[in-house]
Order: structure tokens, then C-alpha cells, then sequence
């Protein structure tokens, strides 16, 4: 059972420990940009120390956030702590697990937040060394296990099933762990609490939008369209299965169809880690790829259109909110857009099928009036309910500060 601890009275200074395994910095990709976010939020109400259990690259650039590795590039090997229940546990070395218990015995931590069900094998080591223990779950990964099953066809089923209910016996001993559980959607809060019996808290912190203070709080004038309209952007990991999924669909079928009514149609992929098949549609008519862009404002800045044709994924989808923030209408499969709760045909469009997004963007670039409406009510909706203050909100009420203030 977890232990409940009497936090730090009211209006006291909250000290806390983020824990991920890949370096939270530099922010670029969904896991990272929602761990550094989450730290820099949680700095505003006392110190925080964010550290990894893989060596960081780069040294991190904000002075109000301590950063920390676990591990050392070109260190021997120690053995790993802990046996694998399930493929999606990281390997956490007996040095790292040791440097962090360290670092928690010297940083004294009031809460200590770790990333997801990779990192299980900390729950248990950290249980006694904190007063409260949070698991910040970006997905359900459960869930997200089936939506891939259903992706990945060669996957042999049986193999996949007993996966899934492998990852399902992990969450449940998860529960009974820790102390509250943060996920990004009511819809993953529901999905978790009907796994297990215990009742810990599941607190909503979603996904903000990324980077605000490069992205524009006042709608920024549509892009011209020039020998090039409409450019539809796809932004995201380019090695993660759904997003190659996604991508090679956007290429492959739903640029072609759009291209036959407009043949100055472009589509620009850009991310991180293209794998080759990734790679090999830079080829095809109209593709453009960005590989490891330092920024995506440019970007962002010249896009009419964001087509995100995903058939799986977990938690939301914070490339939605960077394209809504931008001013850049956003047309999706159902599955892309869950969690946000925002309004369909007047903050996005929504289909299920390829042909169906392709038609909506035709649509969509034949009708600047109702391009106009959607561009200023997604902009509107997106800084109201995933700007800094609604997400610095939500981040307190996951660390428990309104029920100490109450």
C-alpha cells in the first residue's frame, strides 16, 4: 500500500524530484516537452530537481530547474535492478538506481514524479524515500498496447494479447504503489480507474501547448498561397510506429487525392529519427522532409493545413495544440484529436478514413471564409484551455497544493 504522508503546510515551499529516462532536454518531441513543461510548472511553487536515467547530451539551459543524469556516456555497465514483466520496462542499472537514492537523500524531495510504466522498477526503491509519490502516466499504455495490435498486423496476436494484459497487471501494481497517478485526458482517467479496485487519486494535467513563448498569443495572418498551396505539415517523432504509420498514409494516398484537384499540394514531415521508410517518401511527388528541425516555428508559419491521420496513440496530441496555436487549421481521425474535448467543424474537422481528410482539405482550401472561422475558433479554444495558466493550474491541483491550501 502506498503511504500517505503529511505534506508541507500551507503556502510552504514544495520541493520536487522529476524523474524520466531519456534527458528531458532539449524539449522537441511529445515525452520530453510534457516532462520539462511539467518541471518548469512545478519550479514555480519550489525548487525541482529534473533528472534521467540516460546520460544527457546537452547541458540544459534554464536556471530554475537543477538537472541530473543517473548515468554516465562510456561508463561500464552494471547489472540491472529488478526482471522484465513487460518489453516497454527500461533497463535501470544498479549505479543509477544507486546515484538516485543519493540524489533523493540530498535533494529531499517532498514529491517525486516519474515517468511513466518504463520506469516501474523505481516505484518500489523511491516508495519509502518521499512523502509523496506521483506517476505521470502519458498514456494507458494498456490501451495504447490494443490500438497498436490492431496497427501492427504482423504482429502475432496471441503475443500481442498476453502483452497487453502483462502491461494491465503492471498498471494495477502501479496503483497500488504510489500516491496519485497523472494522466493527460478524462478519458485515460477513466480507463485507468476501472483497471484496479485501489482508488488513488487520477488527476487530469494535460498536454499544453509546446513552446508558448515562441508561439503567438494573437492569430498570426494566414500564410500566402504562392505556386505552393495548400503546404499541409505533419509534425512529430518520425521513428515512433503510429506516427510512420500516419505519414506514409499522408503521402502515399492522402496527398495524391488532394494533388489531383490541386496540383500545388505539398506536404513537409518534419521530426526526429525519420526512420528509412520515412526517408524513402522524401521521394514521392510533393514530399518534403525536415529531419530534426531546431525549430518548428518557420514551419508552423508557412502551413495552411495539418493533416494528422492517426490510427493509434495514447494521452493527446500536443502536435494538434502546436498547429491550433499557430493559427493552422487541423483536420484529423477521431482517434488524433481524443482527450482534447474540442468542437468538430468549428475547431477542427474530423474523419475516419483517408479519403475522407483529403475531401475535407479540398473542402477546406476551396472555402477561405470557413478556413478563417476555424483558424480563429481553434486559436481561441487552444490558449484559453492549454495555455500556461490553465496547465500551471492543473499542475498544482496534481500536486496536491489546493488540498493543502483547502
Amino acid at each position: 500500500m502506498s503511504s500517505h504522508v503529511a505534506l508541507p503546510a500551507r503556502n510552504a515551499e514544495r520541493r520536487t524530484l522529476v524523474v524520466t529516462f531519456d534527458p528531458a532536454f532539449p524539449p522537441t518531441s511529445g515525452a520530453d516537452l510534457r516532462n520539462h513543461r511539467n518541471a518548469a510548472l512545478a519550479a514555480e511553487f519550489g525548487p525541482v530537481c529534473l533528472v534521467s536515467v540516460r546520460p544527457q547530451a546537452v547541458e540544459a539551459a534554464d536556471p530554475s530547474i537543477r538537472t541530473e543524469a543517473l548515468s554516465i556516456e562510456g561508463e561500464a555497465l552494471s547489472g540491472s535492478i529488478g526482471w522484465w514483466r513487460i518489453r516497454a520496462e527500461h533497463r535501470i542499472s544498479r549505479s543509477a538506481l544507486t546515484r538516485l537514492e543519493t540524489l533523493v537523500r540530498d535533494f529531499r524531495p517532498d514529491t517525486v514524479l516519474v515517468e511513466g510504466i518504463g520506469l516501474f522498477k523505481l516505484l518500489r526503491p523511491l516508495r519509502g524515500l518521499t512523502k509523496q509519490l506521483i506517476l505521470d502516466m502519458h498514456n494507458v499504455e494498456s490501451d495504447l498496447a490494443g490500438q497498436l495490435r490492431r496497427v501492427d498486423a504482423k504482429r502475432p496476436a496471441v503475443a500481442a494479447i498476453t502483452a497487453g494484459l502483462g502491461i494491465r497487471r503492471l498498471e494495477r501494481k502501479a496503483l497500488a504503489l504510489v500516491d496519485r497517478i497523472w494522466v493527460c485526458s478524462g478519458q485515460d482517467r477513466d480507463r485507468l480507474m476501472a483497471l484496479s479496485r485501489h482508488k488513488v487519486p487520477v488527476d487530469v494535467v494535460p498536454n499544453g501547448i509546446p513552446h508558448t513563448a515562441h508561439s503567438p498569443e494573437t492569430l498570426p495572418a494566414e500564410p500566402g498561397a504562392g505556386n505552393s498551396f495548400p503546404v499541409i505539415l505533419f509534425i512529430g517523432h518520425l521513428g515512433y510506429p503510429p506516427n510512420i504509420d500516419a505519414v506514409e498514409r499522408l503521402a502515399g494516398s492522402i496527398l495524391p487525392r488532394i494533388r489531383q484537384a490541386l496540383p500545388g499540394a505539398k506536404l513537409v514531415l518534419a521530426g526526429r529519427n525519420p526512420k528509412p521508410a520515412v526517408r524513402a517518401l522524401a521521394g514521392l511527388p510533393g514530399v518534403e522532409l525536415v529531419e530534426n528541425p531546431k525549430s518548428v516555428a518557420p514551419l508552423l508559419s508557412r502551413a495552411h493545413l495539418s493533416i494528422m491521420p492517426l490510427a493509434a496513440g495514447g494521452g493527446t496530441r500536443i502536435k494538434i495544440l502546436e498547429a491550433m496555436a499557430w493559427g493552422v487549421p487541423v483536420i484529423a481521425t477521431p482517434l488524433a484529436a481524443e482527450g482534447l474535448d474540442l468542437v468538430e467543424n468549428e475547431e477542427l474537422l474530423l474523419s475516419d478514413t483517408d479519403e475522407g481528410l483529403a475531401d475535407m482539405a479540398f473542402g477546406l482550401c476551396l472555402d477561405a471564409d470557413r478556413r478563417a472561422r476555424q483558424r480563429i475558433n481553434a486559436h481561441q479554444a487552444v490558449w484559453a484551455r492549454f495555455g500556461p495558466q490553465a496547465i500551471r493550474k492543473a499542475v498544482r491541483g496534481g500536486l496536491g497544493l489546493d488540498e493543502a491550501d483547502a
